[in-house]
């Protein structure tokens, strides 16, 4: 079964790529908290997630949550500002309307990254952990780009399987004891 997110919040734009992965957490849904889990993560977590990632810091700004994330996919580099637009215990939704790609390291790009994550009960006793990441281009030409890059899919797939596994292990580690 393909995993998919349920009441979907992430809305692609015309030039806009989704990627979406599911992950098996050992746990009932009832003691698992995407809200306080994502709020709660500093950069020691982050940074344990994958090797891409390289910096994170998070604030709550007018109640609101925001994160900045830094982390290396394929040849890109990025600088991350996401604010949380939706959340229950069950689903989180942030987006960062001005990720900051640096082409080869080098050359910066904008474009509109959505992260959302969400939990879904697959027995009394675990869950499937469905995470989506994207990218929103501007243009036909920078989607065109990152795809030749390598950002427009491949290397985006591979980190999130990575990282999504990861954080499955440390849902059950958080939440196991709770």
């Amino acid at each position: 079964m393909k995993a998919q997110l349920v009441n979907q919040k992430s809305v692609g734009t015309k030039y806009a790529a989704r990627y979406i992965a599911s992950f098996r957490v050992n746990l009932p849904i009832e003691k698992i908290d995407l809200y306080k889990w994502i709020t709660e993560m500093n950069d020691e977590d982050y940074s344990s997630y994958s090797p891409a990632h390289k910096a994170m810091g998070s604030l709550f700004k007018d109640a609101v949550f925001h994160t900045v994330n830094v982390e290396n996919i394929g040849n890109e580099t990025l600088v991350q500002h996401y604010e949380l637009k939706y959340h229950t215990p069950h689903h989180v939704q942030l987006y960062s309307p001005e990720t900051k790609a640096y082409v080869m390291r080098w050359f910066p790009a904008k474009v509109g990254v959505p992260w959302e994550m969400q939990v879904q009960a697959t027995s009394a006793r675990s869950v499937e952990l469905v995470c989506m990441i994207g990218t929103d281009f501007s243009s036909w030409l920078l989607k065109l780009a990152a795809w030749m890059n390598g950002l427009g899919g491949f290397f985006i797939k591979r980190h999130l399987r990575k990282e999504g596994k990861a954080f499955a292990r440390d849902l059950e580690r958080k939440f196991r004891a709770e």
